[in-house]
C-alpha cells in the first residue's frame, strides 16, 4: 500500500462555539452537518468540541484529495466504527473520488486546550 493524500487541519474550539451561537448558526449546522452528526454533537457535554473535531476533519479530508471541484461539506460524515474508532462514510464527489482512486481512508481525530484537531491519510494500491 501507497500514501496516496496526506491532510491536516487545526481547528478552534472557540471559533466554532462563536460561529455556532451566532445569528447564522443554523444555517453553518445545516450547510456543514448531516443530520447525524447534529445528533451527536448536540448530545455530547463538550458540543463545540464535538463540531470542531469533525470541521477539522472535512477539512483534512478535503486537503488530502487535493481539494477536487464540487465537493460539499455533507459529502463526509464522520462516524464511529464498530472498533469505536472514527471514520467516514462517504458520498457525491467525495465518495466519488475516494473510489475512483481505489483508496482507503484513515482518520485520526484529537482534542486538547480549546483545539480540535484531525489527520487524514489516503491509503491505496
Amino acid at each position: 500500500m501507497a500514501v496516496l493524500g496526506l491532510g491536516m487541519d487545526v481547528c478552534s474550539v472557540d471559533r466554532v462555539a462563536r460561529v455556532l451561537h451566532g445569528p447564522n448558526g443554523a444555517r453553518f449546522r445545516e450547510r456543514v452537518y448531516t443530520p447525524a452528526e447534529v445528533a451527536i454533537c448536540e448530545g455530547r457535554a463538550d458540543t463545540a468540541t464535538a463540531y470542531a473535531a469533525r470541521f477539522a476533519a472535512k477539512e483534512a479530508l478535503v486537503k488530502a484529495l487535493g481539494a477536487p471541484a464540487g465537493i460539499r461539506w455533507r459529502d463526509m460524515e464522520v462516524v464511529k466504527a464498530a472498533s469505536g474508532a472514527p471514520e467516514f462514510t462517504l458520498s457525491g464527489v467525495a465518495g466519488r473520488e475516494v473510489k475512483a482512486r481505489h483508496a482507503r481512508v484513515l482518520l485520526a481525530l484529537t482534542h486538547d486546550a480549546g483545539v480540535a484537531a484531525a489527520t487524514v491519510v489516503l491509503e491505496g494500491p
